[in-house]
């Protein structure tokens, strides 16, 4: 045995049962959180108002994600350009990925009212509020835009991208609870969990961050119009309560379940369809050997073989052998830092639902 390969061995067995690195950067996403949560309730005890710009405030949930992955990225030096196997689309896929996109807000909107009846807030509304003051222009760019772009970047190319090199579902699950848990209110929560396992598999059906990325702008831009088209806020916000209240009631009981039972049926109707248009953009993407990858032992190790002898995905798809060592040799996702982060942030949940 060659010096070279006794130093990638020892390598090797050194990381054996690390947990990935990138858990560090969820834990710092909460910290941070907390901090800021933390100082802007200490100032208005102390009667202090920051009056931030209206702008600053739509973005400042983005900068607490923002500032922790510039650390991250800076500090670890992942690979940014292999966080995605292709960094563009077939134009083909565009309009495909834009219905599917409508084809999911049915069961989006079915997981929101479960979980406004658990949590009694819609939190969305509260975030939208005041947008109106604004250009539709402007809210459009700091509530879809920013927000698709930097939060896939994070979860789908940095979380699930280190996940993925060890576990599929596992993998898949996991960077969708952190994706949920960053929200840090139950309502929010439960139906990011839901689109972040769906945004893991439109990654892996089309091989590019750009497909989750347009259908998260596409879902928040849906919601940035609608508050538009209302005439008044407050009414948006009468019903959202109404709709809670009637929900955790048991007066309206049976007119809730008729509504519940006609959200799932359109959920059920609106995921079959997307579920032909995935298809369709797979087929488009030319990636369902990866897709049907999901569904076999050794995924992990298949998908890298199909990759090594891919050459039109180019060099993004080809994983180098000092890389496929390190992270080969272990399946742990979890350890001390992701744990950390989980246990604060449901922590900051449950304060959360405390309070209200």
């Amino acid at each position: 045995m060659n010096e070279y390969s006794e130093a990638n061995r020892q390598s090797g067995r050194r990381v054996k049962g690390r947990e990935p690195l990138v858990n560090r950067l969820f834990l710092a996403i909460t910290v941070l959180y907390i901090l800021v949560s933390t100082l802007f309730v200490v100032l208005a005890a102390r009667g202090v108002s920051l009056n931030l710009p209206l702008v600053l405030g739509l973005i400042s949930g983005e900068l607490v994600l923002l500032i922790p992955a510039a650390v991250y990225v800076i500090c670890a030096r992942p690979k940014l350009r292999r966080l995605s196997e292709r960094w563009k689309l077939p134009i083909a896929a565009v309009p495909l990925l834009i219905l599917m996109a409508y084809c999911i807000l049915p069961l989006i909107s079915l997981v929101n009212v479960i979980s406004m009846s658990l949590s009694g807030e819609n939190a969305a509304v509260s975030l939208l509020s005041p947008m109106q003051r604004l250009p539709l222009w402007v809210s459009l760019l700091c509530v879809s835009v920013l927000p698709g772009f930097l939060e896939e970047f994070i979860f789908r190319g940095l979380f699930y991208g280190a996940y993925r090199k060890r576990r599929v579902w596992g993998a898949i699950f996991t960077s969708a609870l952190l994706f949920g848990l960053m929200h840090m209110n139950l309502n929010q929560l439960c139906y990011a969990f839901v689109m972040g396992v769906l945004f893991c598999l439109l990654y892996e059906g089309t091989g590019s961050l750009l497909a989750s990325m347009l259908i998260h702008a596409v879902y928040n831009g849906n919601s940035v119009l609608l508050m538009y088209l209302m005439d008044e806020t407050s009414a948006l916000e009468a019903e959202s309560a109404a709709l809670a209240g009637q929900m955790m009631g048991g007066a309206a009981g049976t007119q809730m379940l008729f509504i519940l039972i006609i959200l799932a049926i359109a959920a059920l109707v609106g995921l079959a369809a997307a579920g032909g248009l995935y298809v369709a953009v797979v087929k488009v993407c030319g990636r369902g050997p990866y897709v049907k990858l999901l569904f076999q032992k050794n995924a992990i190790e298949k998908r890298r073989a199909l990759a090594a002898d891919s050459k039109s995905e180019g060099p993004a798809a080809a994983v180098d052998m000092a890389e496929a060592e390190e992270t080969g040799n272990t399946k742990r996702l979890w350890g001390p830092f992701l744990w950390g982060g989980v246990l604060l942030s449901v922590g900051v949940i449950v304060w959360n639902l405390l309070a209200l």
